[in-house]
């Protein structure tokens, strides 16, 4: 089983983000999940690395699942589950 990285990518005005956040949060206790938050109006350069410009953004072990929406539970769950093969 190979180990997961998810990154979400935010902003301090982002209304959405608290939802993404907490629906990341719940999986990653299941799955113990490494989690990284990326503030995009700090760190614009790696939201670019990513082709991320709007909050909230997920990617998992370096796959952008959404840009500028809140994941789907079962979406992120499969992509999760798919990274761990």
């Amino acid at each position: 089983m190979k180990g997961v990285n998810i990154k979400i990518f935010t902003t301090p005005t982002c209304p959405r983000c608290p939802e993404a956040k907490a629906i990341i949060n719940e999986i990653s206790k299941k799955y113990n999940l490494q989690i990284d938050e990326i503030d995009l109006s700090k760190d614009m350069i790696t939201g670019l690395q990513y082709q991320v410009a709007s909050a909230p953004s997920v990617a998992v072990n370096d796959f952008v699942l959404t840009r500028g929406n809140v994941p789907e539970r079962d979406a992120l769950i499969s992509e999760i589950e798919r990274a761990m093969q």
